[in-house]
């Protein structure tokens, strides 16, 4: 930028620089010795005392440059003199402004650049006072403050060197016109001292008029203390001994004040040479005093700093011997004060580092070039810290290498913190840079530099930009731009080009770095790859659509909890689930006010859990609502997923459902299957479920149960149901079970016999249901096992019974045959006839029934007996007399005896002892136990009624039923005995017989 584009102030601040009449003019010690206390007091190598003029740049005084002058154009003063007061550049190649500019970019360099504002008292700016340095530097507020007051004392030089000139001018035309000049006070005096001529300039300087002064002692000028020393005196008489008397001293003004002034006097001759007065000179050089004394109190002031200094301060002379250091050396390393030779200062670096630090210093004090290196320094306890040391040349006008200055600073803290964020950036997966407050990068990590192909010759400090996409960089710049102006985080997305020019997407953040005043001094950033994330939000945007119409025809509702806005957002079915209107407001704390108390807190830790970066990420819970506005309870199920950028959880998404329905229907299922397995342990059956892909069988108690297996002896798997079924029946089974599952069917149903824990083989109904997967292949049964053995013997026992039947019906026939014939036979009575069949035919059945309840198995003695004897109990229960032991009787055997017993009953109620009154039946039978067998005796004893006084002359039918049916049909014998008392029958027979099914009863 050019002051050009302000017309009027140019040519106004021309104008100011040309009263000086400065430009082109030859050097000035004063100025030079500036320069040098410039160069000296920063430690750069160039300073230059300048001045701006009309399109051009001219060094009043410089060091370490010589040249006079230089274009504008590159001129960093041309810059500075848009600042307020002072250009502060440490390092020029990261600054925008001067990055550029060929005196940095070619020869000599520049790197460092710092100057204060030449101001003239209307504040017209017309040139710099400026160190300038070909390596970065940096300046201590000491330093800048210094360097502002060399600018003031140049001003200070100006305005006397412009008054000066002033002087100047008007003593040459007093001396033209009054031999004197304006600006020195010319006092005659006669050989007393007393005025005889007095100049202009000795009234503007002294303050009288000559006419106040002409024949006044000039003694008047003095101060009291010199004319208390008699100094006039001593004037005159050094003037006439030595031809002139020089002095600097303070004077008196007429007003009183005092003014410090160059003087000579000189004595006055004539032209024979005699002395006629004197001749008094007097230049006021107050200001130069004045400048003098503070540009001493500067250097004092700058010699206690270097004193009193927290850093290490150092000097050494041309030949790079260090000839001193400041309190704080000593104080640090404990080495003796004054002590500066090379082997004392060398003994204080660490051994590692001694040869590198003294060849460093050798090579620059040889080179005469810029000293800088890191090294660790003891300490007076012994402990080693890092300092970094630097010097600089000191030179004189003439470029000449005078002497040294270097400072060394504790940099400890730094170097750690360095070696940490080294170790940090160098394992860190995103971009790290650090950013200047103007705007320029002054550091990449590896990541940028292997990412993007470039050097950081190319990045830094503005090369960055090159690798952003041009449709990316106006934004990014305009945030770069609000956050640095504002001091704000730093935050945008931008697309970044990779080494073979393939474009990704990046977060780019930043964080400002302030300093104790909480001034921005520099930017932390992070570059962090984010194309795939970019790449899922752009495919879940194309797919919004369809999952919004799937969300509808699901009935499933969707949430989105941005975490970085804090904002929840709900679709009109997840307000619904929460009992809310579509339109009802939602936050983080409605969503925890809806939840059920009984789930709220289980709910959240669920959701905080996955808002965790260092969590799972994603949700999968089950919980209750109630709504917030209608009050009813549903069932949700929720599952949700957390989206995490460079350790942080920026966004949350999910879906819930409705499930009440589905829990319902659990809550039923579950009872369902608890009736299910309180029946299981209720029932007989043995329950099993059978895995077909893994061959796995769970069964209930059941099976131990059924099958006498203790719980660790049943199988689990089908294989050892398989090998449990009967040899002769397992191949049979298994084809049938097969062929069900491996077809289309789902119920199978099979007998088999099973084995038993004890060796033996139940009878087993089993039954299964197959279920089928969606391609209808079976991938599960589940069935009952039902022991039927007691059924089996049942059909056993029926198909025997109905066999015995065919042949009982047959022998009843035949019997009921013989029975009609032995009553038809002889018979003259039809009643009476009729009335022994049927008695008979009653008393058959009555042992048939008896039989029959028995299941034609084995009948006890005394039911048989009873029933044969029942029809005569009416005559009393006294008069027939039982007694035996039980003794069960096979059926056969039942019959003939329940036969013989109704005939001898009724033979004794038609003639016997049951004819009458008093008579009785005495019925007896036992068990006789001899060697060979055992045998059954049955007695019948009639007493009491008619008595027999007459054998039978022959057998009767019944006597012939009796030992038909009793002896043939059991093997026994039968004995009638007619005493005269009652009749007696002994019926005897094998216990076995009686009690043995006959084969041909049997088939």
């Amino acid at each position: 930028m050019s002051h050009a584009c302000n017309q009027p102030a140019e040519q106004a601040r021309l104008r100011a620089l040309d009263s000086y009449d400065i430009l082109d003019t030859p050097r000035e010690q004063d100025f030079d010795d500036i320069a040098d206390l410039a160069s000296e007091i920063c430690g750069a190598p160039i300073a230059v005392v300048n001045f701006i003029g009309d399109g051009r740049q001219f060094f009043k005084a410089e060091v370490g440059l010589g040249v006079r002058e230089t274009p504008l154009e590159t001129s960093f003063c041309r810059q500075a003199i848009l600042e307020a007061d002072f250009l502060y550049v440490p390092d020029a190649t990261k600054d925008p402004r001067f990055a550029g500019n060929p005196l940095v970019t070619s020869a000599p360099g520049l790197r460092f650049y710092a100057g204060a504002l030449l101001k003239t008292g209307n504040g017209q700016p017309i040139g710099t006072v400026c160190v300038l340095d070909t390596q970065p530097r940096a300046l201590s507020e000491r330093q800048q403050a210094s360097l502002k007051r060399l600018a003031r004392q140049t001003m200070t030089q100006l305005e006397l060197r412009r008054v000066a000139r002033t002087h100047e001018a008007e003593r040459e035309l007093q001396n033209r016109i009054l031999e004197s000049a304006s600006d020195y006070a010319i006092i005659a005096t006669d050989r007393s001292g007393r005025v005889t001529r007095w100049n202009a300039g000795a009234e503007r300087i002294l303050g009288w008029r000559e006419e106040e002064m002409l024949g006044a002692l000039a003694h008047r000028f003095f101060t009291p203390e010199d004319l208390a020393g008699s100094r006039p005196e001593i004037e005159m008489r050094l003037a006439l001994e030595n031809g002139s008397a020089p002095d600097e001293r303070w004077h008196l003004r007429k007003s009183g004040e005092r003014f410090w002034a160059q003087g000579e006097m000189m004595p006055l001759k004539a032209a024979n040479g005699e002395i006629q007065g004197f001749l008094k000179i007097l230049r006021d050089r107050t200001q130069q005093r004045l400048a003098a004394a503070e540009r001493n109190e500067s250097e004092l002031r700058f010699r206690s700093l270097v004193e009193v200094s927290p850093q290490v301060v150092w000097f050494g002379d041309a030949a790079g011997t260090i000839t001193y250091c400041n309190a704080y050396w000593y104080d640090y390393t404990g080495l003796p004060r004054g002590e500066t030779s090379e082997a004392s200062w060398m003994s204080v670096i660490h051994p590692e580092h001694r040869e590198r630090v003294r060849e460093a210093w050798l090579s620059a004090a040889r080179s005469e070039s810029h000293y800088e290196v890191e090294f660790p320094l003891r300490r007076v306890d012994g402990e080693y810290r890092w300092f970094l040391s630097r010097g600089q040349a000191v030179r004189d006008g003439d470029g000449q290498l005078l002497s040294w200055i270097g400072i060394s600073l504790d940099i400890h803290e730094r170097k750690q913190a360095e070696e940490r964020f080294q170790a940090l950036t160098e394992l860190s997966p995103a971009i790290i840079w650090f950013g200047n407050p103007d705007g320029g990068l002054s550091y990449l990590n590896d990541r940028w530099y292997e990412y993007t192909g470039q050097t950081p010759e190319q990045a830094l400090p503005l090369g960055w930009a090159e690798v952003i996409h041009p449709d990316d960089l106006p934004g990014l710049l305009e945030v770069w731009e609000n956050a640095r102006t504002r001091g704000v985080l730093y935050d945008t997305e931008a697309r970044l080009r990779r080494h073979d020019g393939i474009y990704r997407w990046f977060l780019i953040r930043a964080e400002p770095l302030r300093d104790e005043a909480g001034k921005v001094i520099g930017w932390l950033g992070s570059d962090s790859d984010i194309h795939d994330r970019r790449q899922t939000e752009e495919d879940l945007r194309k797919t919004q659509d369809l999952l919004r119409l799937a969300a509808e025809a699901t009935g499933i509702g969707i949430f989105d909890y941005n975490l970085v806005t804090g904002e929840l957002g709900w679709d009109a079915r997840v307000r619904a689930v929460f009992g809310l209107s579509p339109d009802a407001r939602v936050s983080y704390a409605t969503f925890l006010a809806g939840l059920h108390p009984e789930d709220r807190v289980r709910a959240d830790e669920a959701v905080q859990a996955a808002l965790d970066p260092a969590g799972p990420g994603h949700f999968d819970i089950e919980y209750r609502t109630l709504g917030l506005e209608d009050g009813i309870e549903r069932w949700i199920a929720a599952k949700g997923q957390a989206i995490i950028e460079n350790g942080r959880t920026v966004r949350f998404v999910g879906t819930v459902r409705d499930i009440t329905a589905r829990r319902r229907a659990e809550q039923e299922l579950r009872e369902t299957e608890e009736r299910y397995r309180l029946a299981s342990r209720a029932t007989n059956d043995a329950i099993w479920d059978w895995d077909l892909a893994s061959d796995h069988i769970r069964w209930n108690e059941a099976v131990q149960t059924l099958f006498g297996y203790a719980p660790d002896e049943v199988g689990p798997s089908g294989s050892w149901w398989k090998s449990h079924i009967h040899p002769d029946d397992r191949e049979r089974v298994k084809t049938s079970i097969y062929a069900v599952i491996n077809g289309e069917s789902e119920h199978w149903s099979d007998e088999y016999r099973f084995l038993r824990a004890d060796g033996s083989y139940a009878d087993i109904l089993d039954r299964g249901y197959v279920l089928r997967d969606e391609r209808g292949r079976g991938v599960r049964m589940i069935g009952a096992m039902l022991d039927i053995t007691a059924r089996k013997r049942a059909e056993e026992h029926q198909r025997l019974l109905t066999g015995e039947l065919q042949h009982r019906v047959k022998n009843t026939l035949a019997l009921v045959q013989a029975i009609a014939s032995q009553t038809l036979r002889g018979a003259t009575d039809v009643d009476e006839m009729r009335e022994a069949f049927a008695s008979r035919l009653i008393s058959l059945g009555r042992a048939h029934d008896i039989l029959t309840q028995a299941s034609w198995t084995a009948a006890p003695i005394g039911e048989v007996v009873e029933g044969a004897l029942s029809v005569h109990r009416n005559v009393g229960p006294a008069r027939i007399r039982v007694s035996g032991p039980n003794v069960l009787l096979a059926a056969k055997p039942a019959l003939s005896l329940a036969l013989a017993l109704h005939e001898l009953a009724t033979n004794a109620a038609k003639y016997g002892s049951l004819s009458n009154e008093d008579g009785i039946v005495d019925l007896r039978w036992h068990v006789v136990h001899a060697a060979d067998e055992a045998r059954f005796s049955l007695t019948w004893s009639e007493q009491g009624g008619p008595p027999i006084l007459v054998l039978p002359q022959r057998k009767g039918f019944g006597s012939r039923l009796i030992e038909r049916s009793f002896a043939a049909e059991v093997g026994g014998e039968v004995k009638l005995t007619y005493a005269p008392t009652g009749l007696v029958c002994r019926l005897e027979a094998p216990l076995a017989s009686m009690q043995e099914q006959r084969k041909e009863d049997a088939a």
